[in-house]
């Protein structure tokens, strides 16, 4: 077995202090307090991924890309 400390992490994957799944979510709320899918400051910038909005796991990440896909408009 082998590990990785918070700095390994990010260094490894530009994850901000080692973060895999973003902010913390150690408390009921942490889930209303996660970031919309699109910016709010940047026209036309959009996220998905375990970082936003509905959360993190690759079924909720597949969901914030399919959200992220009816935000956007169409070519």
């Amino acid at each position: 077995e082998d590990f990785l400390s918070p700095p390994e992490i990010e260094s490894r994957t530009s994850s901000f202090g080692g973060s895999l799944y973003g902010n913390s979510s150690n408390n009921r709320f942490s889930a209303f307090f996660r970031h919309a899918n699109e910016s709010k400051k940047i026209k036309g910038l959009y996220f998905c991924g375990g970082s936003v909005h509905p959360g993190g796991g690759i079924p909720l990440c597949l969901l914030s890309a399919k959200i992220l896909s009816d935000l956007c408009p169409n070519p």
